[in-house]
């Protein structure tokens, strides 16, 4: 009797062991967000190039839900969102989490590109940085490099100043990413939605605003602003962040799907960023965008006090040895 129950205990526990490896072995669905506007270029490239291809590869394994954009969830607290599962997977410019990752701003200062940023170490060090602030790891740093970067617009002409363009006087819709630049050429800056730019040009709440290389046609503001003052400055740094917690519950197999599409992604959304970059400057020529260019010294002095500025940010929010670090292990300069 007593061998009878041993043995029935022995065949509910291999069966519920059973249970467990079969559950572990089902597909998983993550599900993801992004922080820009689905229709965004930016969004498009992330669909495009990572949650369709892991989706196709991933069947059986692991899929992604895309659940939209900023209407999910606002961009300021889609961080959060993720640390407390309500969302998986995030798409979000670094810039938009440099209040909780301040060394998250000084990504878009990176000149050596992805590859580079990889094979030194640049993106694991990031990897514990994001760990070690949001709880989140890294998954992809994306539409970087060539091509990539940000260009102030506005509606007004706006002055110049030594050489410079002085934006005195214009009020300029900013984020992080273009705060510090903005504030060195003296404008008056509003923090609004995406979104919302549109209509706050149309309303006289803004005269301008930055805006990535992409991006510009696809949200509908060719044809809303006037002048386009060059050179870019800056790089892109888009990221994929998913929870810890999430990303150790996933098996062997998924995790290691999920980094292979997303070194592809990065690859790949760099050739994508060169061809956008073409076509919106196309778009805004055709809307009757004029140009406002700063070039030789000018166009240095111009790309100098854009990163000067962004240094400056960075260094009030991190000690002077990371700083140092920061700048060695993203820029050749």
């Amino acid at each position: 009797m007593i061998k009878r129950k041993i043995l029935s205990s022995l065949a509910v526990a291999t069966l519920a062991l059973g249970g467990i490896t079969g559950a572990n072995a089902a597909e998983v669905t993550l599900s993801t967000q992004t922080a820009l506007p689905t229709k965004h270029a930016l969004s498009q490239s992330y669909i495009t190039h990572f949650i369709t291809p892991l989706n196709q590869q991933g069947k059986g394994v692991v899929q992604l839900n895309l659940l939209g954009g900023p209407e999910v969830t606002p961009a300021k607290r889609a961080p959060q969102a993720m640390q407390r599962g309500v969302i998986d997977v995030l798409f979000i410019p670094a810039a938009y989490v440099a209040g909780l990752v301040p060394e998250a701003q000084a990504m878009m200062l990176q000149n050596i590109g992805i590859d580079k940023l990889r094979s030194t170490g640049a993106v694991d060090a990031y990897d514990k940085i994001f760990g070690d602030r949001l709880d989140a790891k890294l998954l992809a740093w994306a539409e970087t490099g060539e091509g990539s970067g940000y260009y102030l617009y506005t509606k007004k002409k706006p002055g110049m100043k030594d050489g410079m363009v002085d934006l005195s006087g214009l009020t300029m819709r900013t984020t992080g990413a273009y705060r510090p630049i903005q504030t060195a050429l003296n404008a008056t800056t509003v923090s609004i939605p995406s979104g919302d730019v549109p209509t706050g040009l149309e309303r006289g709440v803004i005269d301008g605003f930055g805006w990535p290389t992409v991006g510009l046609a696809s949200i509908g503001l060719a044809d809303r602003i006037s002048y386009r003052i060059e050179p870019k400055f800056y790089n892109l740094a888009n990221v994929v962040l998913i929870a810890k917690s999430k990303w150790n519950s996933l098996s062997p197999e998924a995790r290691q799907l999920i980094s292979k599409v997303a070194r592809e992604y990065e690859t790949a959304s760099v050739q994508y960023m060169i061809e956008k970059n073409q076509s919106d400057i196309a778009a805004g020529d055709k809307a009757g965008v004029k140009a406002i260019t700063m070039s030789g010294a000018e166009g240095k002095k111009y790309l100098k006090t854009a990163s000067d500025a962004m240094w400056g940010v960075v260094g009030k929010k991190v000690g002077p040895d990371e700083l140092a670090q920061l700048r060695k292990m993203l820029s050749e300069d």
